[in-house]
């Protein structure tokens, strides 16, 4: 009876996070534009995507100022931080999207459209998995401990101890930068994202270990994500920069971490990590293979769309990948 109620609150927020967004943004999409904050040129080094890029419109980034915004509302105003893990999740957020804006306004104002270096990027993310794990475990806030991680199909968990640190800091970092990565397309993170929140809500939802603090997170972002999908679908009409897309990964890693269910992240977010591990193989190709090639460029969904698919064809693809991922990760679960 528990779970058909918290089921039929979790739709509701969901709803009314998706709606919310849809409004707030007809106004922010308006006011980004006003700020002349457009999304700078990403490809010099490669001439096709460069040309491809050019043909379309300038559009607004920062987007993710009110995907993140109206998540975070909702999600508090369903009640996401009567429990402390739920503080931990909005702290990520924010030092992951803090971080974003800073990079966006650096593009925006720079000629040439350049932010922070990786590096620096890198070891803020770090920094923040790491002060989670910190938090949250000395704390003992977070049902059955913060060091506990779940296993997949065997139904056992093992305690991971003070490699809780280190891990955690490898799960943010790698969460985050692999959203980033995806964030290519119109429409291709943001659907990708509303597909793994959901996927994770409905993972919860049936855990009963796991308070509605965190469904009401994930069904929120969610929501935001697809309300997002308005301005965002092909062509897009504004993206979600790094702001958007560092947060709302921080927001995947921390609920991964805070339910003791990172590895689910492996299934459940496949797409991310299929993007990332693609970027990773053709670096060290290019380095220690006497810069051959493994893919056409990278990452991934660069590598489709070079060979001849459309924007909107691969989007639709790759959204349909993490579908049937989503629902892979549901059934290991």
């Amino acid at each position: 009876m528990r779970m058909g109620l918290l089921l039929s609150e979790a739709a509701v927020v969901f709803l009314i996070s998706a709606s919310l967004c849809m409004l707030v943004g007809r106004v922010a999409v308006r006011l980004l534009s006003r700020t002349q904050c457009m999304q700078p040129d990403r490809y010099e080094d490669c001439a096709p995507l460069l040309a491809y890029q050019q043909t379309k419109p300038r559009v607004p980034t920062m987007g993710g100022v009110f995907v993140l915004g109206v998540g975070i509302l909702v999600a508090i105003t369903a009640g996401a931080l009567e429990h402390s893990s739920g503080w931990g999740i909005l702290g990520s957020i924010l030092g992951l999207a803090a971080v974003g804006f800073w990079d966006d306004w650096l593009k925006c104002r720079s000629r040439k459209g350049t932010g922070l270096g990786a590096f620096p990027k890198l070891l803020i993310a770090l920094g923040i998995g790491g002060f989670l794990a910190v938090a949250m475990g000395s704390g003992r806030v977070v049902q059955g401990g913060f060091s506990k991680l779940e296993i997949p199909v065997i139904n056992q968990s093992i305690e991971l101890g003070w490699l809780s640190i280190p891990f955690a800091m490898c799960v943010m970092a790698g969460c985050a930068h692999a959203v980033n990565l995806t964030d290519g397309m119109d429409g291709l993170a943001a659907g990708c994202m509303a597909i793994a929140f959901s996927a994770f809500g409905l993972l919860l939802l049936r855990d009963p270990s796991q308070g509605p603090a965190m469904v009401f997170w994930c069904v929120s972002l969610a929501g935001a994500c697809v309300g997002f999908l308005w301005f965002n679908g092909f062509p897009g009409s504004v993206f979600l920069g790094d702001v958007g897309a560092l947060g709302l990964g921080a927001a995947l890693a921390a609920l991964s971490l805070l339910s003791h269910k990172a590895l689910w992240l492996l299934v459940i977010g496949g797409v991310f990590v299929l993007e990332a591990l693609s970027v990773m193989l053709q670096v060290a190709s290019y380095k220690w293979r006497g810069k051959r090639r493994i893919f056409r460029v990278a990452p991934l969904h660069h590598h489709f769309h070079l060979g001849g698919l459309s924007e909107p064809k691969v989007v639709m693809r790759f959204w349909i990948m993490g579908l049937l991922l989503a629902a892979a990760g549901l059934v290991v679960g």
